[in-house]
């Protein structure tokens, strides 16, 4: 029997699986972060040894029987960050029987296999990335919080947080997002805030979290809350447009499977997305990922078995 591993490695959590060549599924293990652009290499590193072991430990088997793993780890877009998370992890792995890749890639497997499509992420971060029928591949966003990030949960958390400073100043309409952070966050004055905000242990993950904020006050009908969300699910669409222009998409019908966990916000999300791909892509179709990215880096780890790319890789 051989035995292949899938991990997903993001700015929050890090997840890994073991299944057996017939795709029969034996452990699952969790772990902290693994964006080593946020957490250090070697955090990342340990989170996703850690989360590996465990699965490993639930399957009841050895590193050393493992035949071929597949990480898809945010942050590792760029060839040189890359290439740092292999030389990290190549004593865990001393047949470099692995590959590094980034995360969108195997969250695309994962949302529609093999087949054409373009898979939206709205976690911490958010990106698009598209495969067309002859096998193109294109991405847009996946910027970062300074640069991009647009309609992630941490864009969404910090409008969210920004609106209620503006509210207390008198420089913006009042919101019930002031309410909820008192209640649910135990933060009674937008005073306490920039303690939080500014101190040297927060993260772009802990301000996402303040996305569930948004997302409660515009289910009670809160307009501020509600435009930012509706902000937020335009600028995703612009994404998948961006993409699926560059595989020359627009015309044709697809699917474009989201992921992450701003979507909790369901239609106050998708709707405007919605919006924004029926103008240009109206054979898009919104769906829900057939599986998880961690499922897809996997499948990925199957088929980089029989044909290793060791252009991303460790060998």
């Amino acid at each position: 029997m051989k035995y292949y591993i899938g991990v997903d490695g993001g700015g929050s959590k890090t997840a890994a699986l073991v299944i057996d060549e017939e795709g029969h599924q034996l452990g699952r293990g969790q772990a902290g972060a693994s964006n080593h652009l946020r957490v250090g290499i070697d955090t990342a590193t340990r989170n996703i040894e850690r989360a590996v072991n465990i699965a490993l430990v639930e399957a009841g088997i050895a590193i050393r029987n493992v035949d071929y793993a597949y990480c898809g780890i945010a942050g590792a877009d760029h060839p040189a960050h890359r290439q740092r998370v292999i030389d990290s992890l190549r004593i865990f792995f001393p047949r470099d029987n692995f590959i590094v890749d980034n995360d969108a890639r195997i969250a695309l497997t994962g949302a529609v296999g093999f087949s054409s499509g373009i898979v939206i992420i709205s976690g911490t971060g958010s990106v698009a990335f598209g495969r067309n029928e002859t096998g193109q591949e294109a991405r847009a966003g996946g910027w970062g919080p300074t640069l991009g990030d647009e309609g992630s949960g941490y864009a969404i958390g910090r409008e969210g947080l920004s609106a209620i400073v503006r509210a207390h100043d008198g420089r913006g309409r009042p919101t019930k997002m002031t309410e909820i952070l008192c209640y649910d966050y135990d933060m009674c004055t937008p005073e306490d805030l920039p303690r939080f905000v500014y101190a040297s242990t927060t993260h772009a993950d802990d301000i996402a979290r303040y996305g569930k904020l948004v997302i409660e006050a515009a289910r009670t009908g809160d307009e501020v809350a509600g435009e930012i969300l509706e902000r937020g699910g335009r600028e995703l669409g612009e994404c998948v447009l961006a993409v699926a222009r560059r595989l020359k998409l627009t015309a044709s019908d697809f699917p474009v499977a989201y992921v992450g966990g701003a979507f909790h916000a369901g239609d106050l999300l998708l709707g405007p997305m919605r919006a924004a791909l029926a103008s240009q892509a109206p054979g898009a179709e919104l769906i829900e990922p057939k599986t998880t990215p961690v499922e897809g880096a996997a499948m990925m780890a199957v088929r980089a078995a029989e044909n290793p790319r060791p252009t991303r890789g460790g060998t």
